[in-house]
């Protein structure tokens, strides 16, 4: 294992909290809920802060970590384009083929997985060139 910066690994993880308020929010907020099938208010009715964002922060560090090593197994530090490049890969070879099962056997809309393979991957290339560009 590879010396982090910790301070940009917490940076990291900040990054998946602020893309998906935005994402989920003003920018798809309205596609999203549509596809979900709900409104703003039954969301708000179950919501607990703590629950959702706690253990969604915990896996944004760990996945900071993880690209944290990844780029330093590549000698990706110091560059962004690094961090771009390790990110779509993880994206490709293992968010995708992840994600894709939630319509093939969950019989997930596919609007709503196109919604989530995009958010998780601006959030995974904001996350690396972070983690690049601070190391």
């Amino acid at each position: 294992m590879h010396d982090v910066n910790w301070l940009a690994v917490l940076v990291a993880g900040i990054v998946p909290m602020v893309v998906g308020y935005l994402w989920y929010g003003p920018v798809f907020g309205k596609q999203w809920l549509a596809l979900m099938e709900t409104t703003a208010e039954e969301i708000q009715a179950n919501y607990n802060p703590l629950k959702t964002h706690g253990p969604s922060f915990i896996m944004a560090l760990i996945t900071a970590y993880i690209l944290a090593q990844l780029l330093a197994d590549m000698g990706g530090s110091g560059s962004a384009m690094a961090g771009v490049h390790v990110a779509l890969m993880a994206l490709i070879g293992f968010v995708l083929p992840v994600a894709s099962q939630s319509v093939t056997y969950e019989g997930r809309k596919t609007g709503l997985f196109v919604l989530g393979l995009g958010y998780n991957g601006v959030a995974l290339i904001g996350q690396a060139v972070v983690l690049a560009a601070w190391t």
